[in-house]
């Protein structure tokens, strides 16, 4: 935070704003809230511990909200940190986004333009209330015609699906696959490209999730369990002159998708989804054919030249997001408590059920 103002205005002068404006409130807060933690991680994310832990609601410090959790949505990064003990110990509070109400702030001219607003955050929002810096990347203002419960994904899926595009076109790119394209991001990505005027050619493995996806309007779709799949997308390719992957896979599937590429071509890969490593990648064809394999990370994308343009391109994005919420306002939502989060979630990732997501709802139901 202090790095962050000090690049911006100029730290005294921050400092100034931060005090300029008293504390405000909006509501009676209570004392105590609760909150979903990690009290013992497995990389089997059935046997990792999560329970409810009745803590000290937080008090903002000048310049930060309070923002009373409303929405938090469950998205398939967040069981990441349910495998890995944290390097700062347990107990580890839980959640990555989140949309609510700012029912407080410790003061200071920019946070207090945002009493009494909904809005969307990223931070720890399986719980009550968060606290979270009014000046940053987040949060976002929401209009008048976004259900704040609705906006609980605004961060996550839509930044990525934007920034996806953005690095595309960073390569000159006019076309792409995308890997999982049946999945709540996959449909948004199939949405946003059409708007966007980028062809793009989708990859899913059940015959449901194709129809899923010509309903949307896509026009290019490969089954992958179809036996010729491979050379279905070799001419779609071709047709296309496609050099770049978006894969969120990993795995064996990465290998062979490299394997596809043209020479110089790249695959970006920004996720896990089939629980393996990157595995039996010939460097070949890194080495002779001039491929690239890049990860991909929606933040370290928004923030690759700075600070300054890093907010100014976050600022952009939510600006898309907010005016194109038909594309990137999740459907299908499942509400579920903090306490049943966990169970919940397990059991839809063995239904291998396609789009839908868990919605934390942490005062609709109580813990």
């Amino acid at each position: 935070m202090e790095t962050l103002t000090a690049v911006l205005v100029g730290g005294g002068c921050f400092a100034w704003l931060q005090r300029r404006r008293k504390p405000k409130s909006v509501e009676e807060v209570p004392p105590k809230m609760q909150r979903l933690v990690l009290r013992e991680a497995n990389k089997d994310i059935t046997l990792a511990k999560l329970e409810i832990e009745e803590v000290d609601t937080p008090q903002p410090k000048p310049g930060q909200l309070l923002i009373k959790v409303l929405a938090a949505p469950v998205n398939p990064s967040d069981d990441g940190a349910w495998k890995t003990p944290p390097s700062h110990g347990y107990p580890l509070p839980l959640g990555n986004e989140g949309s609510g109400l700012v029912v407080a702030t410790g003061g200071g001219v920019w946070a207090s333009q945002f009493v009494g607003k909904k809005v969307a955050f990223t931070g720890k929002s399986y719980a009550q209330y968060a606290v979270v810096d009014a000046f940053g990347m987040g949060p976002w203002s929401l209009p008048s015609s976004i259900k704040v419960e609705d906006a609980c994904a605004y961060f996550v899926n839509p930044f990525t699906v934007i920034s996806i595009v953005e690095a595309v076109r960073s390569k000159k790119g006019k076309a792409f696959i995308h890997t999982a394209a049946a999945s709540q991001l996959g449909q948004m990505m199939v949405k946003y490209c059409q708007k966007e005027g980028m062809a793009l050619v989708n990859l899913v493995r059940r015959q449901e999730q194709v129809e899923l996806l010509q309903k949307l309007g896509a026009k290019y779709i490969v089954n992958t369990s179809d036996p010729e799949w491979k050379s279905a997308l070799g001419k779609m390719m071709m047709e296309l002159q496609i050099s770049q992957v978006v894969d969120c896979i990993a795995g064996d599937f990465t290998a062979e998708l490299i394997e596809l590429l043209p020479p110089g071509g790249t695959a970006w890969v920004y996720g896990r989804l089939s629980g393996k490593d990157l595995s039996s990648i010939n460097p070949i064809q890194l080495i002779y054919f001039g491929k690239k394999l890049e990860g991909f990370l929606v933040s370290s994308w928004i923030f690759k030249d700075g600070v300054v343009r890093g907010l100014l391109r976050a600022r952009k994005q939510a600006a898309i997001v907010a005016k194109n919420f038909d594309i990137f306002g999740s459907q299908g939502f499942k509400d579920v408590s903090m306490k049943d989060m966990h169970q919940a979630y397990c059991s839809h990732l063995a239904s291998g059920a396609t789009g839908g997501k868990l919605r934390v709802r942490p005062w609709s139901f109580k813990g």
